[in-house]
């Protein structure tokens, strides 16, 4: 159970459970972080904190302390502390707003939500503490929100300011978190990448000077996962110290982890304030994402574990089952039809699918991505009875039914556009800037998130849909809205998330047996926010199996199984011509959500054989490979062509072991990988031949088998001896053909 202490004497607030504390102390009016780590029983502050000064120091009311030092928990800059703010509210005379002090404190059961229309998590047990601060002219109100997951090691952030003037302030800088550290003796692990080459993992030494990831691209994108993790030099997947951060957010972010002339640390999280501004009207709050904060002395492996419960229990949508899935998209591209897609129901039927989803290229005038964006109407020549006859057809098949939508872009070209070109995010006075051949709708503006509730709410009850591929695929261009006056143009970006997460929200609780998967050109917005109101999320429009299991490999830093959906493709892939043996097509396609992108009609009597092998499988090993705990065998950053998982069930009495390597080597090499984390005390069936106690599996590890050609991938079963299953028609991996 998590608690907050707080002793009156020394103005110490402990935040604590039995894995973690967090522990903040009032200094001189100042905030001050003085522990972040392993739960402690009390705190005493042995660990004393600089009283002297330095050389050009700003003389202020914290001396003896210097606030160029002070491990600060919210500060903004030119009032002593020149390291990189988290905050920066500019007055009615244009100039920043100084520090922040203590003002008063509350502890309230749960987690008080700041902002219904932003994600929080859900922590039903516990308490939060709202640390409520002024500046010294009375004209700014801050309030911190601190709340410890259940028994997680980990903290959520947050944080509302208020006016407390009748004249209006300017916001140019708003963190959710700021993160002071008295040494920089970190490595800094991040997550870029681009579209096809989505959560590329990176590990960096803190040097001198600063660090950003951001995003300015209106989503989180490709280009940076809004979350990363500082880690001690000597961590690696399975020992050592690591503190992770992420934000619960989807639209455009920064953090930046700087070391200053001292040798100290700082990381800071929160929105990108490049395109950042918010007026803040008296008496109105303005509320910054929620940021998680997780620790651990056991790894990355743990942190992982970590974040993935926090992930799959406090922030997505209640579990539901996700399906195996046959996607139209490579087979008909633009030229879908009803025709053809009832043609390929039997196919998909007995390969084992369970959900047919129809892709882009269902609505009317889409001949190709030049085609009318944001009217939604089914083709009438493609669907000339509309899209119920198609449902029925495959909900009578005991299938469920999907669809493809883009619901957040519009096309000129379009009905919608005709009549509301002031819905169409813009510039004044300059010609649009189109990308993909589309623009993007406002969603900062109510009306418009009103349209796409009733227009997505309609289209799911009249065509009884039990799926949604929830696409975007363009970033921002002149972000800006018709209807906002010219000083408000800076809050468009944030006003757009805040709106797209309004409809998802509305959807969800309209229909909650509806699954969504989040898609943007692949994992281009694969964040704590999206997560939040979807089931799944397409990784990669890369979806060579090879690759795919590498950009899974650098996402499963934060994100569980269950969110990721990979799919059997054909081989050569369509996006890089690579041949692939068709096992490693198969196997690969096993791990979070499987499914299929081929024809089922046009598979090889092997290929539909070996689909058919592997969708059983999955059906028999579900809970494993779509909820199951995953462990990474490898460094995640090290040799990232080749990924070795390891996969239990939450009693480790079932595991399997999967690897992918790249091109082989002509000299042969027996690779013995250490199993880690089995239950030592049990005894483990290999493969349904020989036996090993989880002690020696874990120490002196297993043998890999040895690679048959470029590209080659394998599975491997491990049962506790005292729960084999009772023989059965279940599928073996025996079953699913190795042959190329």
């Amino acid at each position: 159970m998590a608690n907050i202490e707080y002793d009156p004497e020394r103005q110490l607030f402990h935040l604590h459970n039995d894995t973690f504390s967090y522990v903040i102390q009032v200094i001189r009016g100042y905030l001050v972080k003085r522990y972040c780590g392993p739960a402690l029983d009390h705190f005493s502050g042995t660990a004393k904190l600089e009283d002297f000064s330095h050389a050009f120091n700003i003389q202020n009311d914290a001396a003896p302390y210097s606030l160029t030092t002070l491990p600060l928990e919210y500060s903004t800059l030119m009032g002593g502390d020149y390291r990189t703010p988290a905050y920066a509210v500019r007055n009615g005379h244009g100039q920043l707003i100084g520090n922040l002090k203590f003002d008063h404190y509350q502890i309230l059961a749960g987690n008080e939500s700041f902002n219904g229309t932003l994600p929080t998590a859900r922590t039903p047990h516990g308490q939060t503490l709202i640390i409520t601060m002024h500046d010294e002219t009375q004209t700014l109100a801050v309030r911190l929100k601190y709340t410890i997951v259940g028994d997680l090691p980990v903290l959520l952030k947050q944080v509302e300011y208020r006016n407390l003037t009748d004249t209006t302030l300017t916001i140019t800088h708003a963190a959710s978190l700021q993160l002071d550290f008295d040494d920089h003796a970190y490595d800094l692990i991040t997550l870029t990448g681009a579209h096809l080459n989505e959560a590329k993992v990176t590990r960096q030494p803190l040097t001198p000077g600063k660090k950003s990831i951001g995003s300015n691209y209106g989503a989180s994108g490709p280009q940076g996962v809004p979350a990363t993790i500082l880690a001690a030099p000597a961590t690696n997947e399975f020992a050592g110290e690591a503190l992770g951060v992420t934000l619960l957010w989807s639209g455009n972010f920064n953090y930046t982890a700087q070391v200053d002339q001292f040798d100290n640390s700082r990381l800071v999280m929160g929105l990108n304030p490049e395109l950042f501004a918010w007026q803040l009207k008296p008496g109105k709050p303005f509320v910054t994402p929620e940021a998680a904060v997780a620790y651990t002395n056991d790894g990355l492996n743990d942190l992982s574990r970590i974040f993935h419960r926090f992930f799959a229990d406090h922030v997505m949508p209640l579990p539901r089952k996700n399906l195996i899935e046959y996607n139209t998209w490579e087979t008909t591209y633009f030229d879908v039809s009803e025709a053809k897609i009832l043609a390929e129901i039997p196919k998909a039927e007995e390969l084992g699918v369970e959900l047919l989803v129809i892709d882009d290229g269902w609505f009317k005038n889409r001949p190709n991505d030049a085609g009318q964006l944001g009217d939604w109407v089914p083709d009438p020549a493609k669907f000339p009875h509309g899209l119920r006859p198609v449902a029925d057809a495959i909900h009578a098949r005991g299938l469920a039914f999907g669809l493809w939508v883009e619901p957040e872009m519009i096309s000129e070209n379009s009905e919608l556009y005709a009549t509301h070109p002031d819905w169409a995010m813009q510039y004044v006075g300059q010609k649009p800037l189109r990308s993909r051949n589309q623009l993007i709708l406002d969603l900062s503006q109510r009306i418009v998130q009103d349209h796409l509730i009733t227009v997505l709410t309609n289209l799911v009850r009249d065509n009884h849909i039990d799926y949604l591929k929830w696409d975007y695929n363009r970033h921002f261009s002149q972000p800006g809205s018709p209807v906002l006056p010219p000083d408000q143009q800076g809050e468009v970006g944030y006003r757009y998330t805040r709106g797209l997460y309004r409809v998802l929200k509305t959807l969800r609780d309209t229909f909650p047996k509806l699954l969504i998967e989040n898609c943007s050109s692949g994992g281009g917005r694969l964040d704590g926010g999206m997560i939040a109101y979807t089931d799944q999320t397409w990784t990669s429009d890369f979806t060579d199996p090879v690759y795919r299991m590498k950009i899974m490999n650098g996402f499963s830093l934060f994100f569980p199984l269950k969110i990721f959906v990979s799919h059997f493709t054909a081989s050569p892939n369509l996006q890089d011509a690579r041949l692939t043996p068709l096992h490693t097509r198969a196997l690969l396609s096993l791990v979070g959500i499987t499914g299929i992108e081929c024809p089922p009609s046009q598979l090889s009597p092997a290929e539909a054989a070996a689909v058919k092998a592997s969708f059983a499988f999955y059906k028999a090993n579900r809970k494993e490979l779509q909820n199951g705990l995953l462990f990474r065998l490898q460094p995640s950053h090290v040799n990232q062509d080749e990924v070795c998982w390891l996969i239990t069930n939450a009693a480790k009495t079932k595991a399997l072991v999967l690897t992918s390597v790249g091109v082989t080597s002509p000299i042969p090499h027996y690779q013995h990988v250490l199993l880690h984390y089995l239950d030592p005390k049990l005894s483990y069936q290999i493969d349904n031949t020989k036996n090993a106690t989880g002690l020696e599996l874990n120490h002196a590890g297993v043998t890999l088998p040895l690679a048959h050609g470029d590209f080659s991938a394998t599975l491997m079963e491990l049962t506790a001896v005292t729960n084999l299953p009772q023989p059965t028609a279940a599928p073996t991996l025996d079953q699913i053909t190795t042959q190329s």
